[in-house]
């Protein structure tokens, strides 16, 4: 029988260095570091990361990984079982996108109104869980998520 592995621990050394830009708090920065350990190491799975065998495997979706990011730095999130992005848009306060900061939610009408979500990362970029690249910082600022970021952004 082999022992579950959490990736908090498996990664906690590899933490990047992410160029965190445009404010924010010292937790802001630490949930961008804290998520960038899974840049290149995970896929996305539309309803991934709900549960242990999955984190470990590093399936996540978008809600999934944003709810793994933030407990790395002990933020929960609510029910890990039940994240989604239905469930992250109302946490926290709502910010005006002028006041974006790294580490706020940023939500993307993709598939669905709010369909997307990922964590601000400063100059017009964003730490996600997407479905061709898994986790990876993201360009917002022009292309597809320029396209669909909504102008929800949520500060946790």
């Amino acid at each position: 029988m082999t022992k579950a592995i959490n990736l908090g621990e498996k990664f906690k050394n590899e933490a990047k260095e992410i160029p965190v830009g445009g404010g924010g708090s010292s937790n802001s920065s630490a949930v961008v570091n804290a998520g960038s350990v899974l840049i290149g190491k995970t896929v996305y799975v539309f309803g991934g990361g709900r549960n242990q065998g999955d984190i470990n495997a590093g399936r996540f979706d978008c809600s999934s990984f944003v709810h793994w990011a933030f407990a790395q730095i002990g933020i929960n999130l609510g029910n890990r079982g039940w994240v989604s992005t239905e469930t992250l848009k109302n946490k926290g306060r709502a910010v005006a996108v002028s006041d974006m900061q790294p580490g706020n939610l940023v939500f993307f009408d993709t598939y669905k109104k709010d369909g997307h979500v990922g964590i601000y990362a400063g100059n017009g970029k964003f730490l996600g869980c997407q479905g061709k690249t898994g986790v990876a910082i993201a360009d917002m600022s022009k292309g597809y998520f320029n396209r669909k970021f909504n102008g929800r952004v949520r500060r946790i």
